[in-house]
């Protein structure tokens, strides 16, 4: 896969947690995960590009138009078409995609969540359906694969939740639950504005908790004779707990910055990922 042909169609660029968790993959393999992420990301991003909410439900009418047409004919987009054997290879069904594109239909029509419960089942029907389908990608099709992805999937969301916690109030979006809100003494006013409080760290303090343990269940539910194909999911939840720790380091400072990791402790990530399956 050429860097133009890469470029042409959005696919991971160097330097990011998915290209790098890749790396481990076979050529063909390698390139259908980003694939599927470009398209991931090309569809969750509209949210964060698009302003005007009627243009933003008419893209993703678009898209779900795209993913019908995978089933039987030949869809226009030009990342899907080189997709699609691949999906119909698996046997991954369009309701998969549309799932996926639900959640993001959710998230504009939505900025408040009342419980965790209600936040726990929007993550799992967008980066935890996406999750399934990349271990389904990966030649990996067994319930407790699927389960394992499903739920690193919602825990590396659950951690980008956290990083991401300015960039979303800037939106007007809150991602942490009202009743959440309440017991820990935060005020969905001091998000928004990007106050950095003693509070408002107290509570991405917990999120990032509840992150970290999520990361550790899905690592208990990994299948181990899962072989190559697991190493992305390793590389990834790697790469989460090590930002985790940058978070922590930085006392939660994060309405104001956005963290992440270097190119070179991501690679690190990756390449220890064989050791640990």
């Amino acid at each position: 896969m050429t860097p133009e042909f890469q470029s042409d169609l959005g696919l991971a660029p160097r330097g990011t947690a998915w290209y790098y968790a890749t790396l481990n993959q076979p050529a063909a393999r390698r390139r259908n995960l980003l694939l599927f992420q470009a398209w991931w990301r090309a569809v969750r991003s509209i949210p964060y590009t698009v302003s005007e909410p009627s243009v933003a439900a008419a893209k993703l009418a678009w898209w779900e138009a795209q993913v019908r047409l995978c089933q039987d004919d030949r869809p226009d987009h030009p990342l899907l078409l080189q997709l699609q054997p691949a999906l119909l290879e698996a046997c991954v069904a369009p309701g998969a995609l549309l799932q996926a594109i639900t959640h993001v239909r959710a998230s504009l029509q939505q900025n408040r969540w009342l419980d965790w419960i209600g936040i726990e089942n929007h993550l799992d029907c967008g980066p935890g359906q996406v999750a399934r389908v990349s271990c389904q990608l990966a030649g990996q099709g067994t319930s407790a694969a699927l389960d394992w992805a499903a739920a690193l999937g919602v825990a590396l969301a659950q951690v980008a939740m956290v990083r991401d916690v300015g960039r979303d109030a800037r939106r007007g979006v809150i991602f942490f639950p009202v009743d959440e809100l309440a017991a820990l003494g935060v005020k969905a006013r001091q998000l928004l504005a990007c106050d950095e409080t003693r509070e408002v760290r107290a509570l991405l303090a917990h999120a990032a908790t509840r992150a970290h343990t999520a990361l550790v269940r899905a690592d208990t539910l990994r299948p181990r004779d899962m072989g190559q194909a697991a190493l992305p999911g390793i590389a990834l939840s790697r790469m989460a707990h090590a930002l985790l720790r940058e978070m922590e380091r930085d006392q939660y400072a994060l309405l104001n910055q956005r963290l992440s990791l270097t190119p070179t402790r991501m690679l690190w990530a990756a390449w220890t990922a064989q050791w640990a399956r």
